[in-house]
């Protein structure tokens, strides 16, 4: 599976797929991290094509972006879809993550 990262005004934006599941989680997890080493200090997670996230998903994305946060950047989750935002909260994990609404939001708040 390829991940698609961009960066955009110094940030890695990273669209993740439309199933994010036990099935493809620990390789998306190991690309992001590739593809993550000397790049910017900040990172966008963009759930615009998501429509399902499974606790394998959730753990994935929390590890990515606890690592990248204690190595010194900010990272923010854009566009869930009320579903996939729903996932979140029941896990508890709205509290933890910056979540957006768009990127141009998130661009804001990481200024």
């Amino acid at each position: 599976m390829t991940i698609e990262m961009t960066i955009m005004h110094d940030i890695t934006v990273v669209m993740l797929p439309k199933r994010l599941d036990a099935s493809n989680a620990p390789d998306i997890e190991y690309e992001i991290r590739a593809n993550l080493t000397g790049q910017s200090k900040k990172l966008i997670f963009d759930f615009s094509e998501t429509e399902y996230i499974a606790s394998a998903g959730l753990r994935a994305i929390l590890q990515i972006t606890r690592d990248f946060i204690k190595n010194g950047g900010v990272a923010a989750l854009v566009e869930l879809r009320p579903t996939v935002y729903k996932v979140f909260d029941m896990a508890g994990f709205t509290s933890i993550f910056t979540i957006c609404i768009t990127r141009d939001e998130a661009i804001q708040k990481m200024k």
